[in-house]
């Protein structure tokens, strides 16, 4: 009787044993399931820009998209407002993978890619339905084909808006007004080009540089687009805009090409469908932004001018040589389809 019982105190201790490692059937749903296992691929998508810019706001729609139609396998995380670097940084550490994504201005490419100045040519687009013409076009195919070269999937041209000039001494309303004027642009041999011809005295800086450069005077203004006038408050420190519209301010959002192609196939559909949807999207509220930054700019008492059609065709005139100086360097394809 003592034997028996002693192997049914076994038996019990053992299950109980066994019970206590977890041998039963039975999972705890929150340390089980793919929802516990969370995001099979991760998109890092670096930028410089403020919240209020539309080009900001589209990476948002652009995260929601991929998020909500890969049903969670994929996260964008948005590292903004410069926290990992200037744009040349991102587009370094793209190309490297050392981030999967990213946005920055178009001639930051053309360090590697001379082909890509034909985006900052002055006049070569005459409007914003022209522009996506042309960049969701062949010649904009063109250029995203050449960027795989340097290990980057292009996935769009977001809008930034066409060019203004905003300073601080007087209005622009024929070529004589620019002279003596110091005026910033960006860190690009082309666009010291175009202001050379156009008769003022460029200065490459940096976008974080030009608020303090305005305000010590060693800048008089500025050369941007009217939503980065707003986006870097450069209407508390200069009085006059003139919508010059020479150039288009076109952001490049891309991603590394290995990351890109390392995703399962239907993944790829789903960022491609998400930046489809993301590139509409972001274009209107492109257009609804630069009124609002517009309106703005009234308000803070800047004086907005807009060129008769004579000043323009002299603006157009005064630059044909600098785009002429850049057919030896650009495909002549892309100046065809360019329409130049």
């Amino acid at each position: 009787m003592k034997k028996v019982l002693s192997i049914l105190i076994c038996l019990m201790l053992v299950l109980t044993m066994f019970s206590a490692c977890g041998g039963g059937e039975t999972e705890d749903p929150a340390t089980s399931g793919p929802e516990a296992t969370g995001p099979e691929y991760k998109i890092r998508f670096a930028h410089i820009e403020n919240d209020f810019t539309a080009c900001a706001q589209g990476v948002e729609v652009f995260k929601k998209y991929v998020e909500e139609g890969s049903d969670g396998r994929i996260a964008v995380e948005i590292l903004g407002s410069g926290s990992m670097g200037g744009e040349r940084e991102i587009l370094e550490s793209v190309t490297m993978g050392t981030i999967e994504g990213g946005m920055a201005m178009s001639s930051l490419f053309t360090t590697y890619l001379p082909n890509w100045n034909i985006f900052d040519l002055p006049f070569v687009f005459k409007s914003r339905d022209d522009w996506a013409e042309k960049v969701d076009g062949a010649m904009g195919d063109a250029l995203a084909a050449e960027a795989e070269s340097i290990g980057v999937k292009v996935l769009s041209f977001f809008d930034g808006g066409f060019r203004v000039i905003s300073n601080t001494k007087r209005p622009i309303t024929t070529l004589a007004d620019f002279k003596g004027l110091k005026n910033r642009v960006g860190e690009s041999t082309l666009m010291i080009d175009t202001h050379k011809a156009l008769g003022d005295n460029p200065i490459p800086m940096s976008f974080g540089e030009i608020y303090t450069a305005l305000q010590q005077g060693t800048i008089d203004g500025v050369d941007t687009s009217v939503i980065y006038v707003q986006d870097g408050n450069f209407q508390e420190v200069t009085k006059y805009a003139t919508l010059t519209n020479h150039t288009a301010l076109q952001m490049v959002t891309f991603i590394n090409k290995d990351f890109f192609e390392s995703l399962p196939a239907d993944l790829q559909e789903v960022v491609m469908e998400a930046t489809a949807k993301t590139t509409a999207e972001q274009r209107q509220i492109a257009i609804e932004v630069d009124e609002l930054a517009m309106q703005i700019m009234k308000d803070a008492g800047m004086e907005i001018n807009e060129p008769s059609a004579e000043f323009t065709a002299a603006m157009i005139e005064a630059t044909k040589p600098v785009v002429d100086g850049y057919r030896s360097q650009i495909d002549a394809k892309l100046f065809e389809l360019a329409g130049l």
